[in-house]
């Protein structure tokens, strides 16, 4: 028997800063060339052994490998203009949540000889108050916790 489901989609958006006591060139390479670093385990899918990789070009993947060979893509570059916006968009399974479609937006900005991360993200599908609330605690944690403290501690 076939079991069919319809609900409506949702929108949901939304936005934060992270201000990190590194240049906007400095903070590009940590977050461009160091993510495996700063990627903080408790948000690795696969196993905190697990590696995460960014190939930043259009159409290129932040992906999540195993050693055992599993792999999740997180999301795939839809544009990318160096030292200032990174656009990315990932999907999330039934399983966990979805159907939803996020399109991310990291954006940095010099603010002094400081800068600022500037996370914008835009949900579309099964989305609510509560999922869109985890989302933003989540990147704020993985962006704040994680970036921002690698960051300025090299």
């Amino acid at each position: 028997m076939n079991v069919v489901e319809l609900s409506d989609a949702k929108i949901a958006k939304y936005q934060f800063e992270v201000p990190v006591k590194r240049s906007v060139e400095e903070l590009w390479s940590v977050m461009i060339d160091e993510i495996n670093g700063w990627w903080m385990h408790d948000f690795r899918a696969l196993g905190e052994d697990s590696i995460i990789s960014l190939n930043p070009e259009t159409g290129g993947k932040l992906l999540e490998t195993s050693p055992d060979g599993g792999s999740l893509e997180w999301y795939q570059v839809q544009m990318i203009v160096p030292k200032t916006s990174l656009y990315l968009v990932g999907y999330m399974a039934a399983d966990w949540g979805g159907p939803t479609t996020s399109m991310l937006k990291l954006a940095l900005e010099a603010r002094g000889d400081d800068s600022v991360l500037i996370v914008s993200d835009a949900l579309l599908g099964n989305v609510t108050e509560n999922s869109t609330q985890s989302a933003s605690d989540g990147w704020q944690m993985l962006f704040g916790d994680g970036l921002k403290k690698y960051a300025e501690s090299k």
